[in-house]
C-alpha cells in the first residue's frame, strides 16, 4: 500500500518542477506575449515532466508494465465502444453535477491559455491523459491489484488519489467517478489503451469548446444549456444508470480478456489472463 504511494510523490514533485521552470517566463513577458511563449513552455514543461514521471515509475519504481498495457492486440473494439459509451454518459452526469456543486476552479485561465497553443493542446489533450493512466490506472489500481489488493478497493484507491492530485476543487467532483469508472475499465483487462482513449476524449471535448464558444466560455452553463437544475438532475439521473448498466454489462462480457481473480498469494503478472 505504502508504494502505490510513491507515484503520487513523484507525480507532485514534477507538477511543483514545472511551476518552478514555467515561473519565471510567466513573471517577465509582458501581457501580450505571455499568452503564447508563456503557454508554449508550460505545455512542453509539462510534457516532459509526465514522460520524466512515467521512467521513474517505470524503471525506477518498477510498478508499470510497459509495453504489455498499452497492447492493443487484446483489446475487444465492440465492447471498447460499450465502455467509451458508457463513459461518456457517466462522465456527462459527473459534468452536471460538479456544475450544480460549482466548487471553485482555480486553473480555468491555465486551461484557456493552454487551450490556444499546440504545445498546450498536446500536453492537455494527448500526453497528459495518457501519462495519467499509466500512473494511476497501471502504476496504482495496477500494482495493487498485482500484488492481492481487492479489486474494488484498488480502484477507490486509485480514484481518490486520481481526484485530490489534481488541486482543484472543482475538478474533483468530475475526476472521482471519472476515476471510478476508468479503474473498472482498466480493472476488467489490466489494459489501459480504452481508458486513454477515454481520457483523451474527455480533455479534447474541453478544449474544442473551448475553441467553439471564445471569449463566452466562461459564461457557459450546461446546466443553463438543457433547462436547468430539474433537467440537469434528470440527466444525472438517466447518465448515471446508463453508465451502471453498460459498465456491468462490460464486466461481466465473456468477450472481454478478464483479469483472473485476484487472491493472496498473487505475487506475479503471470496471473493475468491475457
Amino acid at each position: 500500500m505504502k508504494k502505490a504511494l510513491l507515484p503520487v510523490l513523484v507525480f507532485v514533485v514534477m507538477q511543483a518542477l514545472v511551476g518552478i521552470i514555467a515561473a519565471p517566463f510567466l513573471m517577465i513577458l509582458n501581457a501580450n506575449v505571455q499568452s503564447a511563449v508563456g503557454a508554449t513552455v508550460l505545455g512542453i514543461t509539462v510534457i516532459l515532466s509526465g514522460l520524466a514521471t512515467f521512467l521513474i515509475c517505470w524503471k525506477g519504481l518498477k510498478m508499470i508494465e510497459f509495453p504489455e498495457t498499452f497492447d492493443f492486440s487484446v483489446i475487444n473494439w465492440k465492447w471498447a465502444a460499450v465502455a467509451i459509451v458508457a463513459s461518456i454518459l457517466g462522465m456527462a452526469a459527473a459534468n452536471f453535477l460538479s456544475e450544480i456543486i460549482n466548487l471553485p476552479n482555480t486553473i480555468e485561465d491555465l486551461v484557456l491559455s493552454l487551450s490556444h497553443n499546440f504545445w498546450g493542446v498536446l500536453a492537455v489533450a494527448v500526453v497528459g491523459p495518457i501519462i495519467e493512466e499509466l500512473i494511476f490506472r497501471e502504476g496504482i489500481c495496477g500494482y495493487l491489484i498485482r500484488n492481492g489488493a481487492n479489486v474494488w478497493k484498488s480502484i477507490w484507491i486509485s480514484s481518490i488519489l486520481f481526484a485530490v492530485i489534481h488541486f482543484n476543487p472543482a475538478q474533483i467532483v468530475f475526476a472521482l467517478p471519472m476515476g471510478i469508472i476508468l479503474g473498472i475499465i482498466y480493472a476488467k483487462t489490466g489494459n489501459i489503451v480504452v481508458c486513454s482513449i477515454i481520457h483523451i476524449l474527455n480533455n479534447s471535448i474541453s478544449i474544442i469548446q473551448v475553441w467553439a464558444l471564445g471569449d463566452n466560455v466562461l459564461e457557459f452553463s450546461g446546466v443553463e444549456w438543457v433547462g436547468g437544475i430539474y433537467a440537469a438532475g434528470a440527466c444525472i439521473i438517466v447518465g448515471t444508470a446508463g453508465c451502471a448498466y453498460l459498465l456491468r454489462k462490460y464486466w461481466e462480457s465473456k468477450e472481454v480478456t478478464i483479469v483472473q481473480e485476484v487472491t493472496e498469494d498473487y505475487e506475479t503478472r503471470d496471473n493475468y489472463q491475457r
